[in-house]
């Protein structure tokens, strides 16, 4: 496993942990052959399929009630800045987007760039892609943050985030 990466697993799971007993909701995840097969193979899988399963619940239930989703914006989104997957973002930046509309979403995305610690600042720029269509000044400002973040993140893996143009951003 990549340094680094077990402890933003963990982080990860905690938010998704604190989200799901917001909604007063228990994840039971069944054992599985296949996956304990794949773990033995590759460090930290088990966790993060777990991770999967949490998401996809939270995703699933929030998606269904709206008021929910409105009501737990807050833990949805330290589920979704905790979140350094490339792709399962999109997940929670729906019901953010369903819940608090686009500009407001844009806005605490910006805000993570800008003061956040840097898991969330890297996370951020992750989920800035499927934050929809940037708003014109809000791109700008986007931008111009994450490469001041970048200029002062320590960690590599966080500067590579920051820094990157990367092929799936809109930012």
């Amino acid at each position: 496993m990549e340094p680094g990466r077990g402890a933003r697993l963990d982080a990860q799971e905690a938010a998704l942990d604190a989200l799901l007993a917001a909604l007063g909701i228990e994840v039971r995840i069944e054992p599985d052959e296949r996956v304990a097969a794949l773990a033995a193979r590759a460090p930290g899988y088990a966790q993060y399929h777990r991770i999967g399963h949490k998401r996809q619940t939270a995703y699933r239930h929030l998606a269904e009630d709206r008021a929910a989703a409105r009501a737990h914006y807050g833990p949805v989104l330290d589920a979704l800045l905790a979140d350094d997957d490339p792709s399962s973002p999109r997940w929670l930046a729906q019901v953010l987007l369903a819940a608090g509309g686009r500009r407001r979403l844009q806005e605490e995305l910006l805000a993570a760039v800008q003061g956040g610690a840097p898991l969330r600042q890297a996370c951020a720029v992750g989920a800035w892609r499927w934050a929809d269509a940037p708003y014109g000044d809000l791109g700008e400002r986007f931008r111009a943050a994450r490469r001041e973040a970048a200029r002062h993140a320590a960690d590599p893996w966080v500067h590579e985030r920051l820094a990157g143009s990367g092929s799936h951003s809109n930012g």
